[in-house]
């Protein structure tokens, strides 16, 4: 029997994206599960999750052109055939590093590599070749500035227009297209923005300063990986938006003593940075995660970022831990399971994958998390509820529903927990930045449990 011809960078970026289109699932988790089906040496893996990302933020430009390319519609095409023409055309149209003759052959070799019929290799040749040809008049059908490209589902950017304007929508859509800037958030625990900035200065790594957060440092122009930086073994830093880094701020600006939980931990990033506002104080940090990859990855950056503490972490739901737990907690932060449209500039998988119906399940799950929480508080605890979501379904309904249920809780306004630079972001007393060069999109509200005198 001959042996498997080991699968192209170009196929599995076919690969993954056609699981995509089928599943909704992250796209992050289809690559890995795909790549350990058809292992990458590094510098071909990097290329794949190049062209995947960089097609989904480019998808509805590069669909655009196809369709002026071929006659037929393309929902009539075999999906094979459909993602191995828009990754073609993408490194044709927006990867200049690419020799255009390597586009093209690559991505007919990938399906022949699929075992798919010879006249649909010709077919994929003869449209790339025609698209190299014909890249001035490509280019002019999504240039023109009277129907700008967004590159997003329309029923998403008309939910926006109607909620932001016309123009803020746009700015949004402009905005989750870019790549999302590279941010640090430095480890107080062990050293400080300064000193760190100087060490990465001397290994000839250009940095600014976060505009939002004095431990936030943002990479310029950095594409190695991240536990390439000087630093990372000895736990100096971790990556980190300013915004997931100024939401965990409500719960202090200083945490005082007393037990404090991150109730939806995922990997420790909050975690990490209640244990630095804890630092000084007699605090004891709690967490709770129910999903085994995430607990163990929660395990390891704990063990790299704070190996002197062992941090107690709950192996299930949230809902688990209120009825099995006998502790009470001065603060808990909830930072809960939504569609993360405030995120898409990092996840360009998810304008794709969401659906109107979405954004109401997700409430339900986030009213369950709420509720569980609340009995997990002292009288006068502060709950913190956050998303990074845009969507209000999940944010402000959340919370006036919670407040109807729940008139032992109180909202507080978000502007006296965070430093001056981060005001802006305050609408109505939330926290509730919108995408931005240096900011993902999120929303916290800061709650209050009164006394039973009260």
């Amino acid at each position: 029997m001959p042996p498997t011809q080991k699968k192209s960078a170009r196929f599995v970026a076919i690969k993954t994206l056609c699981e995509l289109q089928k599943s909704r699932k992250p796209v992050k988790n289809i690559f890995n599960a795909i790549l350990a089906e058809n292992p990458l040496e590094s510098n071909d893996r990097q290329l794949a999750n190049n062209i995947i990302y960089g097609l989904l933020r480019n998808r509805e430009s590069l669909d655009i052109m196809l369709q002026y390319l071929c006659s037929q519609p393309l929902r009539k095409f075999k999906p094979f055939i459909l993602q191995a023409l828009r990754v073609g055309l993408y490194q044709i149209m927006f990867l200049d590093r690419i020799p255009e003759s390597a586009a093209v052959n690559e991505s007919v070799k990938a399906v022949k590599a699929a075992r798919l019929p010879k006249r649909l290799h010709g077919f994929v040749n003869g449209v790339l070749r025609n698209s190299i040809r014909k890249q001035e008049e490509l280019l002019a059908l999504i240039e023109d500035p009277a129907r700008p490209v967004l590159n997003h589902p329309h029923w998403l950017v008309e939910r926006w227009e109607k909620q932001y304007g016309k123009k803020e929508a746009t700015r949004i859509c402009r905005q989750n297209n870019e790549q999302a800037v590279f941010s640090l958030q430095i480890n107080s625990c062990f050293t400080d923005r300064k000193s760190f900035r100087e060490t990465l200065d001397k290994n000839e790594i250009d940095t600014r300063h976060g505009i939002y957060c004095n431990d936030a440092l943002i990479l310029e122009d950095f594409h190695g990986g991240i536990n390439e930086l000087p630093g990372f073994d000895e736990g100096y830093f971790q990556v980190q938006d300013q915004g997931a880094q100024l939401l965990t701020h409500l719960l202090g600006p200083m945490i005082q003593n007393g037990e404090y939980l991150d109730a939806c931990t995922g990997v420790g990033g909050k975690t990490s940075v209640l244990i630095q506002l804890a630092e000084h104080v007699q605090a004891r940090i709690s967490a709770v995660e129910p999903d085994k990859a995430r607990r163990q990855k929660f395990k390891e950056n704990m063990a790299r970022l704070h190996p002197s503490l062992d941090v107690p972490i709950f192996p299930g739901s949230l809902q688990d831990f209120a009825i099995s737990s006998s502790k009470r907690f001065h603060g808990i932060l909830l930072d809960a399971p939504c569609s993360g449209t405030g995120v898409t500039r990092r996840h360009p998988d998810i304008r794709w994958n969401r659906r109107v119906e979405d954004f109401k399940h997700y409430q339900e799950t986030q009213l369950e998390l709420l509720q569980s929480a609340t009995g997990l508080l002292t009288p006068h605890g502060i709950l913190v509820y956050a998303t990074c979501s845009l969507e209000t379904e999940e944010n402000e309904q959340v919370i006036e529903q919670f407040l109807t249920r729940n008139p032992d809780f109180s909202l507080e306004d978000c502007t006296v927990f965070l430093p001056s630079t981060a005001h802006t972001f305050i609408t109505n007393g939330y926290f509730a930045p919108l995408p931005g060069p240096e900011i993902d999109g999120f929303f916290s509200a800061r709650l209050r449990k009164k006394s039973p005198a009260n």
